[in-house]
């Protein structure tokens, strides 16, 4: 989206708050889940699909930024000239984003059941801010030393400082790269499900939420009352919803005509938020097209959340995974850069194949190096050992 996409690096589900085991191959696979989530729940087999899916949307996104532009940045020429047949196919890339708030909705319900706020934003705290501020700092450098790509605006340090908020958005503050657009629309996701985990998660208590959430973000645009605007994200709403509602699914083992409700009700809004959405981020492709390739991602999701993709468990799927969230978030700064740079000594093909590469490895020992260390230590600072009894 012209230069936006989300990924929130969740591993799914989080190790450190939902223990993983591997379906029992002599088992059939069935789960019985209870709905209220208590004492007597079954715990979930990991969902190794949906890391798998995570790193297809998010290279989509890639190609989407490399690739899908009209102008000549970055490659000097148009990549419509370079590459006639990739370009067609990159223009759809930005729908990566779609997949990943719908996901986004299955994951953060899931995470969430059964906790308190507390432990559900400690979660998120730990999952979003390591890597992040480890690439604004990295894309604030390349932005100051590396090749500078024209038209892009300098970097200051005040700016660099406030992007490590995260809320550098609402603070008015540009992004230091712009794919971070999509980080305060899942803060604001996250603030508004915080209402139901200090309730206490519960089938009755998120189905309400989801049609609650629905008919507000219809009404929030005519309110008039920004905040309810800002807060409600009409224009993304169904694409978090129709997640909890497969998630919502996923708990019953099987569709019910309430969740069946909220998924056609979801399906509905989106298909009339869409060609805002293509309007509002200059796409001039298909609605159509996209409407298919988005109800193809509903489809995906139901037969994840009815256990019909859990046979899929192949051992690279969880590194998939962990490198999606690093991978967008250094992907732009870096690699177009490169691209600007270089594209004309190394050739149009060359180039775009080892840039994908190198900000893919970039981002593995991004998430091997710095992440998982970082995460480590601050777990321990917002997790003191208690102090020794007297």
């Amino acid at each position: 989206m012209s230069d936006r996409l989300v990924l929130t690096g969740d591993h799914v589900p989080e190790p450190a708050e939902a223990p993983q085991t591997a379906p029992d191959p002599g088992r059939s696979g069935r789960r019985v889940w209870s709905r209220s989530g208590g004492a007597g729940a079954a715990r979930a087999p990991r969902i190794a699909v949906l890391d798998g899916l995570r790193l297809i949307a998010a290279l989509s996104v890639v190609l989407f930024h490399y690739l899908a532009g009209s102008g000549t940045i970055p490659w000097q020429r148009t990549a419509v000239e370079l590459f006639p047949t990739l370009h067609k196919v990159a223009e759809f890339g930005w729908l990566g984003v779609v997949f990943f708030f719908m996901i986004s909705g299955f994951v953060i319900c899931m995470s969430a059941w059964g906790k308190s706020l507390q432990k559900f934003w400690q979660g998120r705290i730990l999952r979003l801010f390591p890597l992040y501020w480890v690439a604004v700092l990295l894309s604030s450098a390349a932005a100051r030393l590396g090749p500078h790509v024209p038209g892009e605006p300098r970097v200051t340090v005040g700016q660099m400082l406030t992007n490590l908020t995260m809320l550098h958005e609402p603070l008015g503050v540009n992004s230091v790269d712009n794919v971070y657009w999509t980080l305060w629309i899942e803060l604001r996701f996250y603030l508004i499900f915080s209402l139901v985990v200090l309730l206490g998660t519960g089938y009755r208590r998120v189905a309400t939420f989801c049609w609650v959430w629905a008919l507000g973000s219809v009404l929030a645009p005519a309110s008039g009352i920004p905040l309810l605007d800002q807060l409600l994200v009409p224009r993304w709403a169904p694409f978090f919803i129709a997640g909890i509602a497969f998630y919502l699914v996923r708990r019953a083992g099987r569709i019910e005509g309430e969740t069946l409700g909220i998924l056609a009700l979801s399906w509905l809004l989106m298909q009339h938020r869409l060609p805002a959405i293509m309007e509002g981020e200059g796409h001039g492709i298909d609605w159509k097209v996209c409407l298919a390739a988005i109800t193809v991602m509903y489809v995906l999701m139901g037969l994840i959340a009815l256990g019909k993709l859990d046979w899929i468990q192949w051992r690279w799927l969880p590194v998939a995974g962990g490198i999606s969230y690093p991978l967008y978030l250094v992907h732009q700064s870096l690699g177009v850069r490169v691209i600007w740079r270089w594209n004309e000594q190394w050739g149009p093909w060359p180039a775009l194949l080892g840039v994908i590469a190198g900000v893919t490895l970039i981002a593995w020992l991004l998430q091997r190096l710095l992440e998982q260390p970082l995460t480590r230590l601050l777990r321990r600072l917002m997790n003191p050992a208690a102090p020794p009894s007297p």
